[in-house]
């Protein structure tokens, strides 16, 4: 079997992807603490890259100062500039071992967050209300765990929230677009809107999150401001550089978001100038079950893909389809163009590149027992029972980087395609086509 579906390029925007497969987003808990990048996250990624994946997802990036002080456990960080220092260093290594970077972006977490100050109430939506966890809706491994262990259970009920006012939404939004410009002056090659999964973006867009009575709130039209003003804002901010979000099709709860509302805000995101969109699944951690799916609950996600290739002409993206005989036969079939490979990569980094090698029978399958992700909820570094190197990849040379490649640039390609905006321009000061000579007259008493 050749995969020739599967392997073939896809052009995104004004990125050529080499084939198909992205690693999708995931906390791996390999960040600092004030959201550093580390020695063991730089080999991680490079490894994945490394394994011949198109795409490489970062997993979240929190854009600005507020959300920085609510990660979930450890997250990455990106509003300042000395932040782009260590995430360069990473889209280097990426770009060293053959794949295009993308930076999944977070203009916050919400009533989903671990506040680094206990006493500080997250910002989220609505205030007054924390999430609770409920074992049903979670994958079977994870209940399981949880059941047994008390302090497990401390984690089932969030903090009390806060409600966002209107000039901290405006404030936020602005910060962020700034942040995507760090990305792009970075290196990254696409920049990828996090709302997915119960996260701030995605508690705006839900009835059951949102109970708002501004603008921002209600009925639907407003309850999807947020997120359609952030895309628009992205995309003013970041030109030439691709761009994507990543949301859930449908919620799976009783009076949450329904598949029809996620293909009209998709079309939304399409005209705003989105350039692919990447479909998850499910409520957050209320209802787990579906964001981290089982088999049986990833069945159905090819189909969300078909229903909103329907409605969009953008590249859709799923994830969750581990196996690349089905994948390969459902692009072909046109239900969706591309695979975010999560667990999977975990598992086995090399799944992409044993396609390409014919060497598919080769694949260790993710068997979705979901360790790497109890490791990551307790604070850890992830870690799988079936490849022994997962969080420890940094003691390998292999994934180390060395000289400039012929394939390399040394001015990244985000710098060539995106001339960026000041964002902070006085209404006075048109934007200018070219650069000005002088900023002022010289007035010396001399010759220079």
């Amino acid at each position: 079997m050749g995969f020739e579906h599967l392997l073939s390029p896809i052009k995104v925007g004004p990125l050529t992807l080499k084939n198909r497969m992205a690693l999708a987003p995931m906390n791996t808990c390999m960040s600092g603490l004030h959201g550093e990048v580390t020695e063991q996250l730089l080999a991680y990624y490079g490894a994945r890259a490394k394994g011949g994946a198109g795409l490489i997802i970062t997993e979240v990036i929190l854009g600005t100062r507020l959300a920085a002080q609510f990660p979930v456990t450890r997250d990455l960080a990106l509003f300042h500039p000395g932040h782009a220092h260590g995430l360069s260093l990473l889209v280097d290594r990426i770009h060293y071992f053959g794949a295009d970077a993308c930076a999944q972006m977070s203009i916050g977490l919400g009533r989903q967050s671990t506040p680094l100050d206990p006493d500080l109430e997250p910002p989220a939506a609505t205030g007054g209300l924390p999430y609770e966890i409920v074992y049903e809706k979670m994958p079977d491994a994870i209940a399981a765990a949880w059941r047994s262990s008390e302090f497990a259970r401390t984690l089932g009920v969030g903090r009390m929230t806060r409600e966002m006012s209107l000039p901290e939404i405006r404030r936020e939004q602005k910060e962020f677009a700034f942040s995507c410009q760090l990305a792009v002056a970075a290196g990254f090659d696409a920049i990828e809107i996090h709302a997915t999964h119960g996260f701030l973006l995605h508690q705006f867009l839900s009835p059951f999150t949102n109970r708002r009575s501004d603008l921002y709130g209600g009925e639907w039209r407003n309850r999807k401001r947020f997120l359609n003003e952030v895309c628009e804002q992205v995309r003013y901010a970041c030109p030439g550089v691709a761009l994507g979000v990543r949301f859930s099709a449908e919620e799976h709860f009783e009076g949450g978001l329904t598949r029809a509302e996620m293909m009209d805000v998709a079309k939304d995101l399409e005209a705003r100038g989105a350039d692919y969109l990447h479909l998850s699944d499910g409520g957050g951690f209320e209802e787990s079950g579906h964001q981290i799916p089982d088999a049986d609950r990833a069945a159905h996600i090819p189909e969300h893909g078909a229903d909103f290739k329907k409605t969009v002409s953008i590249p859709v993206m799923v994830a969750s389809q581990h196996d690349p005989l089905t994948a390969d036969q459902d692009i072909a079939a046109g239900k969706f163009d591309l695979s975010a490979l999560g667990r999977q990569l975990l598992c086995d980094p090399e799944y992409p590149k044993k396609l390409m090698e014919g060497r598919a029978d080769q694949i260790v399958k993710c068997v979705r027992c979901n360790i790497c992700l109890m490791k990551g909820l307790a604070g850890n570094t992830a870690a799988c029972p079936l490849n022994p190197l997962l969080g420890r990849e940094y003691g390998l040379d292999e994934y180390r980087i060395g000289p400039y490649q012929a394939h390399e640039s040394i001015i990244p390609k985000s710098w060539l395609v995106a001339p960026m905006p000041a964002l902070d321009r006085p209404w006075w000061k048109p934007e200018l086509d070219v650069p000005e000579k002088y900023w002022r007259p010289f007035r010396g008493p001399g010759p220079r």
